[in-house]
């Protein structure tokens, strides 16, 4: 039997199915997750690309969910899959989840899914229907809440999901909501039902959630990424009025040096011509060879081998000192963006028709 075919197969089984040689019973889709950790990261990762994302993120819940697997339990979903393995006791969690999420959808999304289910979005019913209702609808139907259960709601939302429903909002109230997300708490999972039953029932959709913990610096982040500059500018000001302790911990996570090799050649040669070349010495010490090689591209061929001797020649530097370096870069990369000479992000506020 097919390996893809097994995964489906599990995936069917019936949840009140009971199995005699077992201490426990399991639903179709904890079966198909422990399938995929015996199977290993390779052959789990080709599974995984020909399922449907709602089947993906479903099934990674579940592996998150299953630390360690006993060997029995292992052993008779092998059997029932068709496949036999031997018996030892194999190891999921959180990092075999990522390991399998960046084969089978490269890093930054990866990252993404996880953050999701952390968050709580991606396991959730209600987050998957929430996700389908047009943001604009959404906006509509959240403009008469609170900031703060309009924060509630974001934080459940995908990314780009989020934030085009932040956008579709009151100019007056974005800000306080982003600030909202910031401070969230773990909440109460009755209020979060209520929230989402309401909602739900307005858009004609009607499913449960149990969610209990979003919203921090990282929600904020990922929102702002996927709007336009003039929105994010607008809530960052609102942010430093408010707490600029917060504004700045969200400045600092929204753009990293790392991001600068992301950037288009023209971007980064511009903001090679500001920077002293001390710091390019410093912030490149220690980097990646490929990482290099973006920058060097970005020069002329006389310079980027000035820099590579002066690189040779550099003895041993701090660790603080390498970052300073990096981080004053990084300021230079964001006054260019906020003067309109690059962008550091894309957004459909920022399309030029």
């Amino acid at each position: 039997m097919p390996i893809v075919e097994a995964v489906s197969t599990t995936q069917n089984w019936s949840e009140h199915q009971r199995e005699e040689s077992t201490r426990e019973s399991l639903p179709g889709i904890a079966k198909a997750a422990v399938l995929l950790i015996a199977l290993g990261s390779n052959k789990s990762s080709s599974v995984l690309q020909q399922l449907s994302p709602d089947e993906v993120e479903r099934i990674t819940a579940e592996i998150l969910r299953r630390k360690k697997i006993r060997p029995e339990i292992r052993q008779k979903v092998l059997e029932e899959g068709k496949r036999a393995l031997a018996e030892e006791t194999v190891l999921g969690g959180q990092e075999y989840a990522r390991q399998v999420l960046t084969s089978v959808f490269g890093e930054n999304r990866a990252k993404e899914i996880l953050s999701r289910l952390a968050a709580g979005a991606g396991t959730s019913g209600v987050g998957r229907t929430l996700n389908t209702i047009p943001p604009r609808q959404l906006a509509a139907l959240l403009q008469v809440e609170r900031a703060q259960v309009i924060a509630l709601v974001l934080a459940h939302l995908a990314a780009d999901q989020a934030a085009q429903v932040l956008v579709s909002l009151p100019e007056d109230v974005q800000g306080e909501v982003a600030f909202r997300l910031t401070t969230m708490r773990p909440t109460d999972p009755e209020v979060i039902n209520a929230v989402a039953k309401v909602l739900i029932d307005k858009a004609s959709e009607s499913e449960s959630m149990g969610l209990t913990e979003v919203g921090g610096d990282d929600t904020v982040v990922r929102i702002l990424n996927n709007v336009g500059r003039s929105t994010e500018k607008r809530i960052m000001d609102y942010l430093k009025q408010v707490d600029e302790k917060i504004a700045q911990q969200i400045r600092d996570k929204m753009f990293v040096f790392e991001d600068i090799l992301n950037l288009d050649d023209r971007s980064i040669q511009i903001i090679l011509r500001e920077v002293p070349q001390e710091d390019l010495r410093l912030a490149l010490k220690g980097m990646p060879d490929n990482m290099k090689e973006v920058f060097f591209r970005n020069m002329s061929q006389r310079a980027a081998e000035t820099l590579k001797e002066d690189l040779e020649a550099t003895g041993p530097v701090k660790v603080k000192d390498v970052e300073a370096a990096q981080n004053r870069i990084v300021n230079i990369a964001r006054q260019l963006d906020e003067a309109g000479e690059i962008s550091l992000r894309r957004s459909s506020e920022d399309v030029i028709v």
